[in-house]
């Protein structure tokens, strides 16, 4: 019998036709709960890795793999994820700020001070899993995905939120704001991949992430489960150039209303 992960996977595979398994994170308190095989990349290979590269071998190559702060080999996540202490007017603070690319220092700063940050040491390291590899509730998972995809998914969750999914968006940082706000604020992300997870992690220049945190799973679903029933998945719709094109029958019930010609209903 597939697990509750197995399943969603197997839907987002049927429906929305991922390329790559959804990616489950979840911080870890109690290192009890990391598998054996976890791949620890210092420990098992005397090598560093960056996170997104951690992300890409979850989704690429179905590896279940563990980050401690002596895994990583990228400075944003040691400070975001609560590996090192980091605070405003310390030199590694004035630094790091100093790279930021604005040039009025007090605006850089603020940004900088900004970021959103796990408490210090409250977490010993970050397990990583395919989402169908996944023993574990994921505190958020990751979903790289196109922009038909995204709107596909994003159709199916209006059907149960009825409203707009807003977020912001940065160039850089992805494995920062794809991660660190859905977990804190139990909301859903899009997020642009950064020029690290493009050219260090072989995420694709059309991917886009959306995040969807643990709180929103059984919701996520349920719109994907309301898709389902009315028989569409991501390719229901196709490009195609035609005047006169075939509609919905609302769409000649309002245009009969408006006073207005109606035309072919489509057989979806």
């Amino acid at each position: 019998m597939l697990s509750v992960n197995q399943q969603r996977q197997a839907t987002l595979d049927r429906m929305v036709k991922l390329r790559y398994s959804a990616v489950a994170i979840k911080f870890v308190e109690d290192e009890a709960i990391v598998p054996e095989n976890a791949f620890c990349p210092y420990r098992d290979k005397k090598k560093h890795i960056a996170i997104c590269q951690a992300f890409a071998l979850a989704r690429r190559q179905g590896k279940v793999v563990y980050m401690r702060k002596e895994d990583h080999w990228c400075w944003n996540p040691l400070v975001t994820y609560g590996m090192v202490d980091f605070k405003r007017g310390n030199p590694d603070f004035d630094l790091i700020s100093s790279y930021m690319g604005i040039p009025d220092k007090e605006k850089s700063d603020d940004f900088v001070e900004a970021f959103p940050k796990l408490p210090l040491n409250k977490y010993a390291g970050t397990l990583i899993a395919p989402l169908d590899k996944a023993d574990f509730e994921p505190d958020i998972t990751l979903i790289y995905c196109s922009n038909s995809q995204l709107r596909f998914m994003l159709m199916g969750l209006m059907s149960q939120t009825a409203s707009m999914l807003d977020s912001s968006f940065t160039p850089l940082d992805s494995c920062v704001y794809s991660v660190i706000p859905p977990f804190y604020e139990g909301k859903y992300r899009i997020t642009l991949p950064d020029p690290g997870e493009f050219e260090r992690a072989l995420t694709d220049e059309n991917d886009i992430i959306f995040t969807v945190p643990y709180q929103k799973m059984d919701e996520f679903f349920a719109g994907l489960a309301q898709l389902d029933k009315r028989h569409f998945t991501v390719n229901s719709y196709q490009p195609y150039m035609k005047e006169d094109f075939q509609r919905p029958k609302f769409y000649n019930d309002v245009f009969t209303m408006w006073g207005l010609e109606t035309g072919e209903l489509w057989d979806k």
